[in-house]
């Protein structure tokens, strides 16, 4: 059952909540990289009214930069399993969705890397009327950044865990093609301290936020099947721990306008324009404002292949104190390919272009992927992959960057 909230880019770690879910990573459902094979796709359990799917992945990894050094690299294997349960119930006049996630991963030669995080989520939807409906979600998670990320901390070391909650109501209406929606989201985000290898402790309680942000979106439905759309965002964040010198406490807002549509039988399209401003309270940032964009495009050359490119530019909080938003540029690709009709394979490639105002300092990332999946049964699916990942910046002094290959395989057992 679709829940209408997804990870947006409006502003830095918050949700937007009402883009369309397609079926899968493209834009149509009956094509290479989110078709769903009959017979193929876990059932769940079915008992009064709910749907209950639980699953359990085993992930066996090697990484060969796990501190994500730009010299004196130290690679290890690790394990990570990884439990899951989604639920689902309800009816046409109201329906809910409960997710929960946990992984506990153990490395073989570095145990400082060792970790435990969680998230669990709840949303639901409410039928106020015939073409009105409010939407409601409440989410709690501990994570751990992702190696390479824009935004994340430079320390040499550990990767920055935190924790965050995150409340959202919405509400929707229809009349004939238009819909609209407004939305209220507030998130609170905490970060532990950076244990280093020599003992010492990297502070990153002013990373810490409260957020809010205000948004509407209308949709008008072409007679062609195509949407146009628009979205207009308010966003104001607090640092509530942070000390003078780096406070990022900021306020901003953005109109976006695009259109999501087919170019032709073989082409599908979702193209956005704007402008985004953040003005920060304290005078050691720079203020933004400026053009921000997202396009993607799929091409379904053959019925066995697709091809997603995407390009966008957005701007992201940053993991350096001496640095507020990250404007952020990427340009990614993803080739996918069904083999046989239980075994496809993907090939990512993506660069990102990060411009660190403050410290007139660029870094570049780059990753290179490519992942097989088979499936055996409808409970039972396995993976191999490989990544090579890669940071580098202009002032090595301000910013470290570093390399690493993974490399992996994974086997998810599902109900």
């Amino acid at each position: 059952m679709a829940t209408i909230f997804v990870s947006g880019t409006a502003f830095a770690q918050t949700r937007e909540p009402f883009q369309s879910e397609p079926s899968g990573p493209l834009l149509r459902s009956n094509v290479a990289g989110s078709r769903q094979q009959a017979g193929l796709a876990s059932e769940g359990i079915t008992t009064g009214g709910i749907q209950i799917q639980p699953s359990l992945t085993v992930k066996v990894e090697s990484d060969s930069n796990v501190l994500n050094r730009a010299t004196q690299k130290r690679g290890s294997v690790f394990v990570v399993i990884t439990p899951a349960i989604n639920a689902a119930g309800g009816t046409e006049q109201a329906s809910y969705v409960v997710r929960a996630q946990a992984a506990v991963a153990r490395f073989a030669s570095i145990n400082s890397q060792n970790s435990e995080t969680f998230g669990i989520e709840a949303n639901g939807r409410l039928a106020v009327a015939r073409k009105a409906s409010v939407f409601t979600r409440v989410a709690f998670d501990k994570k751990i950044e992702p190696r390479g990320q824009a935004g994340e901390s430079i320390t040499e070391g550990s990767p920055a865990e935190y924790k965050q909650f995150e409340a959202q109501i919405a509400a929707r209406a229809e009349t004939g093609a238009l819909r609209l929606t407004a939305a209220i989201t507030a998130t609170k985000r905490d970060y532990a301290d950076i244990k280093l290898e020599n003992g010492r402790i990297e502070d990153q309680q002013f990373r810490a936020s409260n957020a809010v942000s205000f948004a509407l979106k209308s949709e008008y439905a072409l007679p062609n099947g195509g949407i146009l759309f628009a979205t207009g965002t308010y966003n104001k964040a607090d640092s509530p721990d942070a000390p003078s010198c780096c406070d990022q406490s900021s306020k901003g807002g953005q109109a976006i306008a695009g259109i999501r549509t087919e170019l032709s039988k073989l082409v599908s399209a979702e193209i956005s324009a704007g402008y985004v401003t953040r003005d920060y309270i304290s005078d050691v940032y720079k203020d933004f404002s400026g053009p921000v964009w997202q396009a993607k495009v799929d091409w379904y050359p053959k019925p066995l292949m697709s091809l997603s490119v995407m390009s966008g530019r957005k701007i992201v909080n940053s993991g350096v104190p001496t640095v507020a938003g990250i404007v952020v540029d990427t340009t990614s690709l993803q080739l996918f390919y069904e083999v046989r009709r239980n075994f496809d394979i993907v090939l990512t490639a993506a660069r990102s272009d990060e411009n660190y105002r403050e410290i007139d300092t660029n870094a570049v990332a780059t990753l290179i992927g490519l992942e097989g999946r088979y499936i055996f049964n409808n409970r039972l699916t396995g993976g191999l992959f490989s990544r090579m990942r890669d940071r580098s910046s202009n002032n090595p002094q301000q910013l470290s960057g570093g390399s690493g290959f993974e490399a992996g395989l994974w086997l998810r057992a599902s109900i």
